[in-house]
């Protein structure tokens, strides 16, 4: 018998097709989604954390734990007021070295991209992994517990289009790497309750978690629970973990003199049950715009005991109680919405939560409207977060933390090379960046100490020079620094000023005003 022509061939089964679509449309939303945050990254070394976790990188390529302080000739580390030599980032130790204050773990990480991609875009493309990963696995996890793939879609939506997710992403921040290996944990401890070597995975996962950030350890509990009572799968999580642990022993060690400490000093103060009801507050008010009003469902999470396998609520329950209860006593939790970066670990468990109890509430009603329900709701994600990552500027951080390399390369190209830097929240950039000799101006908090200074540049051939930030700017010249100065430049909205010789006689040790010479291209102003 002839065979059919090719057009009259069985098509392809309708369920099958709608399955290939949809994974065609989530692989294409993914694309778009790593355009979208390679076009705005900017991880570069800014401020106190991102300058530190590259400082430390670039330490670590080189084979180095320590790194010198860079001095004026005629004071030494130990003579200088306070910190003055000490860039935002690092901790002074003996003989005039200084350590990294925060934890490897981000910077070990760039390190080995860098094998790949070169030093320059490392950072970045550390960045952006963890970002992609991060909602990559919240859909994994979400299929995981049985999740539809529309309703695992939405919460990679949620995720990922979370203006605090995306804030944290797009610069050299150790949140999002946390959020990622703390997921991944969790799922590779799921994922061994059918094959138990996944449990060395998971171990390895929890120890790379711990060594971003050590509170990181709340996540032993999730994970736990995920692996269940196996004393086999315990084994191996021990000994995916150990050579982790084995790191953090020693690093800690050699850089402070401890195997349990980290280079954040004491904190005790920062924490405390008088910050419970601020931190609280500042829950309520911004945990419902960076997820979502909708987040308020989670709350229904121990309702579900009926529909949901009871150690799938206790995992959630432990993974999101666990972060928010430990910040809820952590006073810079209750500042301000970008503080709650410390909470994002636990968001995948808040989604997760969400969307099982949505799921529960909308089998009790109609389950063909299950699908056009999802589909306004992603609406609904998309326009809740275009307002608010607009409004909170979450995709504008990468062209701001830019500033700190513009800046630096400027007073590298246009300064004299033995000049002296004043300055405070450039500081880690500037020493990542530049070979300059820095000083913290926020240190020099007397007039004995600012006469000191000027005499012994002044006998080195050392200018002063200030490289400051708007909001720096009166406390630096006018509190600290008090005297002549002359604006040199302007790059994005950083100010390089010089400092003008003067008879010292003529500096009060609590001036009333500070005098700004500046070019004609320049304006010049009085302080008071």
């Amino acid at each position: 018998m002839d065979s059919p022509p090719a057009s009259a061939s069985p098509s392809t089964p309708p369920s099958r097709s709608r399955h290939l679509l949809a994974s065609g449309g989530l692989v294409v939303a993914l694309v778009l989604y790593g355009i979208l945050l390679a076009s705005r990254m900017g991880a570069y070394a800014g401020s106190s954390d991102a300058s530190g976790y590259l400082n430390n990188a670039r330490l670590l390529r080189e084979g180095h734990l320590h790194v010198p302080q860079r001095a004026i000739e005629g004071m030494t580390p130990a003579e200088a007021p306070g910190f003055a030599y000490i860039p935002l980032g690092f901790t002074p130790v003996d003989h005039g070295l200084m350590v990294p204050t925060y934890p490897i773990g981000l910077s070990l990480l760039i390190v080995g991209v860098s094998a790949v991609t070169g030093w320059d875009a490392a950072p970045h493309v550390t960045m952006w992994l963890h970002a992609m990963l991060g909602v990559v696995l919240m859909y994994a996890l979400a299929r995981a517990l049985g999740l539809s793939r529309a309703a695992a879609a939405l919460g990679a939506l949620l995720l990922g289009a979370s203006p605090l997710y995306l804030f944290m992403s797009l610069q050299a921040m150790s949140d999002t790497p946390s959020l990622m290996w703390t997921t991944l944990a969790v799922y590779l401890a799921w994922r061994s309750r059918a094959r138990p070597a996944w449990a060395v995975a998971a171990g390895a996962a929890v120890a790379i978690a711990v060594l971003i950030r050590p509170t990181n350890l709340l996540g032993l509990a999730p994970v736990g629970i995920a692996l269940g009572f196996s004393g086999t799968r315990w084994r191996w999580l021990v000994l995916g973990g150990l050579p982790g642990a084995i790191v953090l022993a020693v690093v800690n060690w050699q850089l402070y003199g401890k195997v349990l400490t980290t280079g954040y000093g004491d904190v005790g103060s920062a924490f405390g049950v008088r910050f419970l009801p601020l931190v609280l507050a500042n829950y309520a008010r911004w945990l419902p715009v960076l997820l979502t009003p909708a987040l308020v469902l989670v709350l229904g999470l121990p309702w579900l005991r009926r529909t949901e396998p009871r150690w799938v609520i206790w995992l959630l329950g432990t993974w999101i109680l666990g972060f928010l209860g430990f910040y809820a006593l952590y006073f810079h939790t209750s500042e301000t919405w970008w503080y709650l970066r410390y909470l994002l670990p636990a968001f995948p468990a808040c989604i997760l939560g969400f969307l099982l109890v949505a799921r529960t509430l909308a089998s009790a009603g109609r389950p063909r409207a299950a699908g056009p329900a999802l589909a306004v709701a992603a609406l609904a994600v998309l326009g809740w977060d275009a307002y608010w990552g607009g409004r909170l500027a979450a995709l504008e951080i990468g062209r701001t933390e830019s500033a700190y390399l513009a800046s630096s390369r400027w007073a590298q190209s246009h300064l004299p090379p033995r000049a002296v830097l004043a300055c405070m929240q450039t500081s880690g950039a500037l020493f990542h960046y530049t070979d300059f000799t820095l000083l913290r101006y926020d240190e020099v908090k007397d007039a004995a100490s600012l006469a000191r200074i000027e005499r012994l540049c002044a006998a080195a051939g050392r200018p002063i020079y200030a490289v400051l930030f708007p909001f720096e700017t009166k406390e630096a010249l006018e509190r600290h620094l008090p005297g002549r100065w002359t604006l040199m430049g302007t790059v994005r909205q950083v100010t390089i000023w010089r400092r003008e010789a003067a008879p010292l006689a003529a500096v009060p040790a609590r001036p009333r005003a500070f005098a700004v010479y500046a070019p004609p291209s320049a304006l010049s102003y009085r302080a008071q």
